[in-house]
């Protein structure tokens, strides 16, 4: 019995490292993306990949733990709020991915990313520009004028969609490459 213990008890502190660990590196990711204006979009999904290790050892349940560890110390702590709240609406994306694959239909799949995708982005707006009165980011989108902001949306979900297939190929090297050299997770 004490020695079942032991091991459950190794696995708890393992587990809770490794988490730790990966929430602390998605962190720094984010507070280095606000000291490079042009990380404000790409260190939210930086970070969101980290979360996959989590996801694939532990489970979705621990993954939406870290992610909202990282959303909490990130809204806390980075300069860039902008890429703060990038996260908060977007960094839980690779644990959602898996659900959403799930559906049969590709057609709808992609609709119903491409929808989740606009509806995030516009949430984001509409609660940094309207709710906190950040309204530099509305006056960002304002600027841009009818032809851009098509260009931006269009490649934004571009963007995303790349994204989504980055995340599958680099579970597929995960699995592959690393999770055999990474035997500490499941001793």
């Amino acid at each position: 019995m004490a020695v079942g213990n032991r091991k459950r008890s190794r696995r708890q502190s393992a587990k809770m490292a490794f988490c730790g660990l990966i929430v602390a590196l998605s962190v720094t990711l984010m507070l280095a993306g606000g000291l490079i204006p042009i990380a404000t979009y790409g260190a939210p999904l930086y970070a969101g990949i980290l979360l996959l290790p989590i996801m694939l050892e532990y489970g979705k349940k621990t993954a939406w733990t870290a992610y909202a560890a990282i959303v909490l110390i990130s809204l806390a702590l980075c300069p860039d709020k902008e890429a703060a709240f990038f996260f908060l609406f977007f960094g839980h994306y690779p644990v959602l991915k898996w659900q959403l694959d799930r559906l049969k239909s590709k057609p709808v799949r992609l609709a119903l990313k491409l929808l989740i995708y606009n509806a995030l982005f516009l949430a984001m707006v509409a609660v940094l520009g309207y709710v906190l009165g950040m309204s530099a980011v509305l006056d960002e989108f304002r600027a841009m004028g009818g032809g851009m902001m098509v260009s931006f949306i269009v490649l934004f979900n571009v963007c995303m969609l790349l994204y989504d297939r980055l995340l599958a190929a680099l579970v597929v090297l995960y699995v592959k490459k690393l999770r055999p050299r990474l035997k500490f997770l499941r001793n």
